[in-house]
């Protein structure tokens, strides 16, 4: 008498389709993460350049129009960044891959703070111009050139920067 094993194991067909099933799944997904990212990456250079408002605003109250290290002049205690290009303002030297936002020099009541996004970010931010400006009356605000769909609700869509 012969006795028969039944084998176990999955069939080729049956790896076909969880491998389909897969690649459904990433193309659904990898754009998502994507945009995701591109959103995390806006919101943080925004937010960066935002904390500098107030540093100039100190400085416009106290009188140092020109940005420097000096007694006289306003240190813009600007923090170099990775998603950034630009040199220090104040001759600090930056790490390798590292840059500064710029702001308007010397500081009026209509100053700026501008950064372009460096290429070390999502492919749709990068070369991209992000700016706060100031009014004369005090209030800020933010345009960009980045896509809508990435920029934080703070800050306006502007072809145009």
């Amino acid at each position: 008498m012969t006795v028969y094993r039944s084998q176990t194991g999955f069939t080729l067909i049956e790896i076909m389709i969880v491998i389909a099933i897969i690649g459904v799944l990433a193309a659904i997904a990898v754009p998502q993460y994507q945009v995701h990212m591109g959103k995390t990456q806006a919101t943080r250079l925004v937010s960066e350049l935002a904390q500098l408002r107030l540093t100039v605003e100190e400085c416009l109250q106290t009188g140092k129009a020109v940005i420097g290290l000096a007694t006289h002049e306003c240190d813009p205690r600007a923090s170099a960044s990775n998603l950034i290009v630009g040199s220090s303002q104040v001759g600090v030297t930056l790490s390798d891959n590292m840059g500064m936002a710029q702001i308007s020099n010397p500081l009026l009541l209509t100053t700026s703070i501008t950064a372009i996004v460096s290429t070390k970010v999502n492919p749709k931010l990068a070369g991209r111009k992000i700016k706060w400006l100031r009014t004369s009356t005090g209030s800020w605000s933010c345009s960009s050139n980045i896509e809508t769909i990435y920029l934080p609700n703070s800050c306006s869509h502007n072809a145009n920067l």
